[in-house]
């Protein structure tokens, strides 16, 4: 007689459609999950440009994040488009009793419904690394956005992410699982700053053209080239194509492509988006790693980027997460471990 083998742990893995962080290490972790668990994915929100390598069980609205003119996160507008009828709605009907376990990367919907039965929750993101007052934050504290950080997508448990473990709780970040090795450094600089126009990189980087910059922009669909300056559409292995073989990197002050390069050991300058209080924050960390940025791009901005052509690549202790690792880990303690 056959022994039947129990049922595998039921878990759903939920995460913010707003932007590519979130769902480029979903892609990360949701085929590992599925080698030990039935596991379900629900993604809320939009405006991401990458194209999801997995399948999503659920598609909810949720409340989708607004940027302004300048690519600054504006709470204001996210409020004033944020149909909140329409959220208490979906965290009503999402009915999650079933799961023996929700893991949220910074998604608001499941974070509720698990709250209001009192469900076991597990935050997974960058965003969780901010509920330590120990994270570098910039010279001035937003109170919305530490409000942001701690009610957008509430867990009774926190696993985060960033350039260094400022807290017991927080960790490496996750890469993708292709980002290979560096292949030596060409004179290229790649450029990834969604914030500014093409027209304005164009002008601004001309004016170093001991440099080759290629700048990966939303405007141009396909590539072109201004003498020293050429752009490129956006596509995400051609990026880390060109990361590995480049000299340096120079883009906003994210949390993924900054880690890439650190981990690729290329030299990294950073602009965060003006407004946006989580860039900030992190160029604050990376300044600690004695990464430069600037607040805008500026004349007087010329001269520090000349600078830093000039300085070596910082030789860092740079630590990221294996993903396997953690996940089994997790589940180890959670007993949920098949």
């Amino acid at each position: 007689m056959k022994e039947h083998s129990p049922p595998k742990p039921k878990i759903l893995y939920a995460f913010q459609g707003t932007g590519n962080g979130h769902a480029s290490r979903a892609a990360e972790l949701i085929p590992l999950l599925k080698k030990y668990v039935d596991l379900k994915v629900l993604c809320s929100g939009t405006n991401r440009q990458l194209e999801l390598s997995f399948p999503i069980d659920f598609q909810l609205k949720g409340i989708s994040f607004s940027y302004n003119k300048t690519g600054g996160l504006s709470y204001w507008q996210t409020l004033q488009k944020a149909k909140l009828l329409e959220f208490q709605k979906e965290v009503k009907q999402l009915d999650l009793r079933s799961y023996d376990l929700i893991l949220n990367d910074f998604e608001p919907v499941s974070a509720y419904a698990a709250q209001k039965n009192d469900l076991p929750i597990i935050g997974l993101s960058h965003q969780a690394a901010f509920l330590s007052p120990l994270t570098p934050r910039g010279s001035k504290k937003n109170p919305m956005a530490e409000w942001v950080f701690r009610h957008y997508a509430p867990v009774k448990r926190a696993i985060g992410f960033h350039f260094q473990a400022y807290d017991t709780f927080i960790k490496g970040p996750i890469l993708r699982s292709g980002i290979g090795v560096s292949k030596g450094n060409n004179s290229k600089i790649v450029v990834y700053l969604p914030a500014y126009s093409g027209k304005f990189l164009k002008n601004y980087l001309r004016q170093i053209p001991e440099r080759e910059w290629l700048i990966f922009s939303k405007e141009h669909n396909v590539e072109e080239r201004h003498g020293p300056i050429q752009f490129s559409p956006i596509n995400g292995e051609i990026f880390l194509d060109e990361l590995r073989a480049c000299e340096g990197l120079l883009c906003s002050a994210g949390f993924e492509a900054p880690a890439e390069a650190l981990f690729l050991k290329k030299k990294l300058f950073v602009v965060p988006i003006q407004g946006q209080y989580e860039q900030d924050c992190n160029a604050a960390a990376l300044a600690e790693l004695g990464i430069p940025h600037l607040k805008k791009l500026n004349p007087k901005g010329i001269n520090k980027l000349r600078d830093w052509l000039q300085q070596d690549t910082p030789d860092l202790d740079f630590k990221i997460e294996d993903p396997e690792s953690l996940i089994i880990n997790l589940l180890k303690e959670e007993n949920l471990f098949p």
